[in-house]
C-alpha cells in the first residue's frame, strides 16, 4: 500500500489523523487491477502479517520509521531512504542559504498563510522535493511559497509540529530494544537532510542491538532515488536496502 500524504501546516501532530489500528488488523484487502481496454478485476490478496515491511524516501522515510514505534503492531522491517530524524538537532532550526537564494523577494506572510484556509486539505500539487515536479516551484501558488520559505528559514518542523514534542514523532528518540530491523540509505552530498542525522539514527539502532545497516551513496544529493539510473552505482548501492528486507523473510 502507498498512502498519499502531505506536509500540512494546518494539521498539527495527531490532530484529525485516522487511527493506525485499522492498518494492523485486516488479513486481506481488496486490490483492483485495471488493464487498458479490459474490465477491472477485483481480487482478494492475503497478507502475511508477520512480514509487513515499510519503505519510504525523505518524509516518506520518516513515515516508514514511524511504523516501528507507537503502533499496535510494528512492521517486521524498515528501509529508510534519507528520512528526516533527530529533530532536536540544531540543523532543523538553521537557515539554508542555498534554498533562500531561490525565493522571490516579494513573498508576503498574508499570501503564504493562505495555506491555512484551504479545505479540504489538498494531497496533490504543491511542491515536491522528490524529483517529480515539472520545473521549478511555482511561487504564484501559496503552498510552494510557504513550504520553501519554511525550509529556507529553518522552520519546517516548527510549522508542521509547533508543540515541538519531538519524543512523540522522532524515530531516533523512540529507538529501543523492540525497534524493527532497519536499513538506511543516504546521499553523502545531501544538503537538505544531512547524512549525519542518519548516522545518528544508525548509532542509536546499534547501541540498542537492533539488526541494522546503512549505505552512504557517494556524491548524491537529497531525493536521488527519483533520478537514479538502473545499473548505476547508486542503483546498486540502494538495492542493499531491499536485499536487507528480503533476508528478513
Amino acid at each position: 500500500m502507498e498512502p498519499r500524504y502531505t506536509l500540512e501546516p494546518s494539521i498539527h501532530g495527531h490532530d484529525e489523523m485516522p487511527s493506525n489500528n485499522t492498518m494492523a488488523k485486516p488479513s486481506s484487502f481488496r486490490a483492483v487491477y485495471k488493464i487498458e481496454d479490459s474490465q477491472e478485476i477485483d481480487v482478494d490478496v492475503s497478507l502475511d502479517l508477520d512480514h509487513v515491511f515499510s519503505f519510504g524516501t525523505s518524509s516518506g522515510g520518516t513515515l516508514a520509521l514511524a511504523l516501528g514505534f507507537g503502533v499496535p503492531r510494528p512492521v517486521a522491517g524498515i528501509f529508510d531512504m534519507y528520512g528526516p530524524c533527530n529533530f532536536p538537532d540544531p540543523f532543523w532550526t538553521s537557515e539554508l542559504a542555498h534554498v533562500a537564494a531561490k525565493l522571490p523577494k516579494n513573498l508576503t506572510e498574508d499570501f503564504m498563510n493562505k495555506v491555512y484556509d484551504e479545505r479540504p486539505v489538498p494531497i496533490v500539487g504543491g511542491v515536491s522535493l522528490e524529483g517529480r515536479a515539472q520545473g521549478p516551484p511555482d511561487f504564484s501558488d501559496p503552498r510552494p511559497a510557504f513550504a520553501m520559505t519554511q525550509i529556507a528559514s529553518g522552520n519546517v518542523l516548527g510549522a508542521i509540529y509547533p508543540s515541538k514534542d519531538w519524543k512523540s514523532v522522532d524515530p531516533l528518540l523512540n529507538v529501543n530494544q523492540d525497534f524493527p530491523p532497519t536499513y538506511i540509505a543516504h546521499g553523502a552530498a545531501d544538503t537538505m537532510v544531512p547524512i549525519d542525522l542518519s548516522r545518528d539514527l544508525l548509532r542509536a539502532l546499534e547501541e540498542h542491538g537492533i539488526k541494522s545497516g546503512m549505505c552512504e551513496i557517494p556524491g548524491e544529493e537529497h531525493t536521488f532515488a527519483a533520478k537514479m539510473q538502473v545499473g548505476s552505482q547508486t542503483w546498486d548501492l540502494q538495492r542493499r536496502g531491499f536485499d536487507f528486507l528480503q533476508n528478513l523473510i
